[in-house]
């Protein structure tokens, strides 16, 4: 297998009760095919088509996480069983993703930017953002390139075209401020390269109160409205067994992207616009998906509630 392109060669195995997932070579992604069982947390989440969606889980590469998933494809319940979910391992290039806390759907593709969060600004070997194309079901990982600026816990981002242009979004998830940079960088999705000059504007908390997350998803929709979440978590709060909660979070639109003299300008609202508040769970991801007709663009939203696993829900119109 080149070293280079890494395919994930997948093995499938029916999850049974009480049996223990198999482990592969690191050479090889392990598919586990899973439509009962708990759904692990969704920290990024793009829509593919249709009810399918793909979404990524912030597994580190400690001892504790390493044998952990990192990719989940998603489709929407039919019936009472559910929910059915394929979770992916994969290494590129020898190496296994840290902490991917958002994935981006490049518009107009079946391509997808998985980006980690970051969370060491000193280490750029955690700083990284693959690229993944969807071929005949099966996610491909086809390139890897590093963050263009120095980040800490990014946990959003977001890809608009404009016209011709593609820029990628993103924000830091700034913990107990009131306030983060919302950025932006012109990108050319081919040949994986960043312009050199990042465009930034002051976001501030919808509610100071109620999150200790500014940002911790994001989603453009194909008229250029952003999306966002903010979120309350017991970890940044100091509470005791933060991995039980509590937890709440919010779903807001918070302004466009556009282009204005042929250069992309976000323009945040006066007030974010609240579409959702969410208590006892932590939401972590968000894509729009664009609905059929003349309906309002649908909002679906992923969680990541630590030891209660995660969900995906739509959000009320």
């Amino acid at each position: 297998m080149p070293k280079t392109t890494c395919l994930l060669a997948v093995l499938s195995t029916i999850l049974i009760q009480n049996m223990d997932a198999p482990t592969s070579c690191w050479a090889q992604a392990v598919t586990e095919i899973n439509q009962t069982g708990q759904l692990a947390d969704l920290s990024g989440l793009a829509w593919v088509g249709g009810d399918k969606f793909i979404a990524v889980h912030d597994a580190k590469t400690d001892a504790a996480e390493m044998l952990k998933p990192r990719v989940a494809q998603l489709e929407l319940p039919r019936d009472l069983r559910g929910i059915v979910h394929t979770d992916l391992h994969f290494t590129f290039n020898g190496t296994t993703p840290n902490d991917l806390e958002s994935i981006a759907k490049i518009p107009g593709s079946t391509e997808f930017l998985l980006a980690e969060s970051g969370d060491s600004m000193q280490d750029s070997s955690v700083q990284r953002i693959y690229k993944a194309k969807l071929q005949n079901g099966q996610l491909k990982i086809v390139s890897q390139t590093q963050w263009p600026v120095k980040i800490t816990n990014v946990e959003a981002t977001a890809i608009a075209k404009l016209g011709d242009t593609y820029v990628f979004v993103f924000a830091e998830r700034a913990d107990n401020k009131p306030a983060t940079e919302l950025s932006w960088i012109i990108l050319n999705p081919n040949t994986m390269k960043f312009d050199t000059q990042v465009s930034r504007i002051t976001f501030k908390s919808p509610d100071t109160d109620r999150f200790n997350r500014v940002i911790v998803g994001l989603d453009i929709d194909q008229k250029g409205s952003i999306y966002s979440v903010s979120a309350f978590d017991a970890e940044s709060a100091d509470l005791p067994n933060p991995d039980n909660g509590p937890y709440a979070s919010g779903v807001y639109e918070i302004g466009k992207i556009g282009l204005i003299n042929n250069v992309p300008t976000i323009e945040l609202y006066p007030e974010p616009r609240e579409r959702a508040l969410v208590d006892g769970f932590k939401i972590e991801s968000i894509a729009v998906r664009s609905a059929k007709g003349n309906q309002r663009t649908q909002i679906f939203f992923g969680t990541d509630d630590e030891n209660y696993g995660g969900v995906l829900r739509q959000v009320t119109p």
